[in-house]
């Protein structure tokens, strides 16, 4: 993804280690030449597609050369930003955390063996603990070295040239260090420069908190376009009117989620600004479905207006815009709040309130949900004798209902309509908002329903309080 470069974490993985004795050899042939055919169906299928692709991109080019060039050149840009360097390094580094602490503890292991074996010298005990060392750690170094090969290209912009300027020597003494350790015997101590590395780039992201980058330091051609060609990305357009792309916000907002969406803003042709979360790592064409799904309920819906002509039946939406199978655009859509927001507020004036018996208010500062319910939770087990905490198989039934029987009583039932009360300026607005909410809350219910919509979690729930809808 940098520098025109084809990246992803699937791409960087651990190598099958063939000295375990944990990994089996497979000589299946039939099932090797099955895998085989299947493979070389699913390469043929590609390179008729991409064929195809080739074939209906020369020939827009050939029409609107002008057009063609910008959006590939906009496109190649959004990939480059799609997973920047340092934040590669970090998401491969936690992505295999675990797999590097069981190296460690198998390294420890066959060290403890190595120095029981009566039949060793010292100095074979030396020679072959620096041997094991080398084969365990090995995996390791391939994927650090695979990741430096990556991150080691000339850098075009200031923030990839600024990235090996502060990393790049740490990195080269870390792989060096991990393939000739001081002291192979004490793999904590040889291990302990990759989590000092990890620890470098971990200052630079607060895990609760967004931070912000200029656009010029991270694409400065996105940065310098003015007056493009290209339409803005899902909107809907006419032989009339069509706004495109004047130019890009200097701003790029990065949340503080596993894949570092960034938020975006274009200006339009039109003097509007019209904000989008740019996600990388994930394939946004099932999201674009199912909003083509919903637009496609409101207008089989439509029938169902009232005599003023308003539709009550309506599932909000918004647009969804894929760049490939990695990444994509997301309209930001303004004015709504999160659910789990209003439950942290309410959160925040239990805490504030003085002498308050709620056990919310807690010396520690406000408990988390997941807190909340295990602090319930595991009292409640040890009671039902249940041994292992950590299998949810065990859970009893009965404890499960009591636990959320007691969360339910102790969070207000009237929350939301406290806050729609509160935002609406009279009765009426307010009745209004609520039926709409009713109907809102239906609609987006069957459609949720009928297609299987999954992790419909406080946080992944918009609601508008001006208007109601969800």
């Amino acid at each position: 993804l940098e520098g025109g470069l084809k990246f992803d974490f699937s791409e960087i993985s651990l190598p099958k280690d063939c000295l375990s004795q944990n990994n089996e050899c497979n000589d299946d042939n039939e099932l090797n030449e099955d895998e085989y055919n299947y493979d070389s169906d699913n390469e043929d299928s590609t390179n008729a597609l991409q064929s195809c692709f080739k074939t209906m991109v020369d020939t827009l080019s050939k029409q609107d050369p002008e057009t063609i060039g910008q959006v590939q050149s906009l496109v190649k840009e959004l990939r480059r930003i799609t997973l920047l360097w340092d934040e590669l390094w970090l998401g491969t580094l936690a992505q295999h955390q675990t797999e590097i602490s069981k190296r460690q503890q198998q390294l420890e292991y066959e060290i403890e063996k190595v120095n029981e074996n009566p039949n060793l010298n010292k100095e074979e005990k030396m020679s072959l603990i620096a041997e094991k060392h080398r084969i365990i750690i090995k995996p390791i170094v391939f994927v650090l070295e695979q990741l430096q090969e990556v991150t080691s290209v000339e850098p075009e912009t200031p923030h990839e040239r600024q990235f090996q300027e502060k990393y790049m020597n740490d990195i080269k003494e870390v792989i060096e260090k991990l393939k000739k350790p001081e002291n192979p015997e004490k793999p904590q101590e040889s291990l302990q420069p990759l989590k000092t590395l990890q620890k470098q780039f971990q200052q630079k992201f607060h895990r609760r908190a967004s931070y912000s980058l200029k656009m010029q330091s991270i694409s400065p051609v996105l940065a310098s376009i003015k007056n493009t060609l290209i339409a803005m990305p899902g909107l809907a357009t006419s032989a009339k009117t069509t706004v495109t792309i004047s130019h890009v916000y200097n701003v790029v907002s990065i949340l503080p989620t596993k894949t570092k969406p960034k938020k975006l803003i274009f200006y339009g042709s039109d003097g509007q600004t019209y904000t989008y979360l740019f996600k990388g790592l994930e394939d946004l064409h099932l999201d674009e479905r199912i909003m083509q799904f919903l637009s496609i309920a409101n207008t089989m819906m439509v029938q169902n207006a009232d005599l003023t002509g308003q539709n009550l039946y309506r599932a909000r939406h918004y647009s969804v815009i894929p760049l490939g199978p990695r990444s994509g655009l997301i309209s930001w859509v303004d004015g709504t709040t999160p659910v789990f927001a209003l439950y942290k507020r309410w959160q925040q004036r239990e805490t504030a309130k003085p002498n308050t018996k709620n056990s919310i208010n807690t010396n520690t500062g406000i408990l988390r949900p997941s807190e909340l319910f295990y602090n319930k939770l595991n009292p409640l087990l040890k009671e039902h004798g249940v041994k292992n905490l950590e299998n949810r198989k065990e859970w009893p039934l009965s404890v499960l209902k009591q636990v959320l029987t007691e969360l339910m009583a102790e969070t207000p039932s009237d929350l939301l309509a406290k806050e729609f009360w509160c935002n609406s300026i009279s009765a009426s607005s307010w009745w209004q908002v609520v039926k709409r909410y009713s109907y809102s809350v239906a609609v987006m219910s069957i459609i949720g329903y009928i297609i299987g919509l999954g992790d419909r979690h406080l946080d992944n729930v918009l609601v508008d309080l001006s208007s109601g809808e969800v």
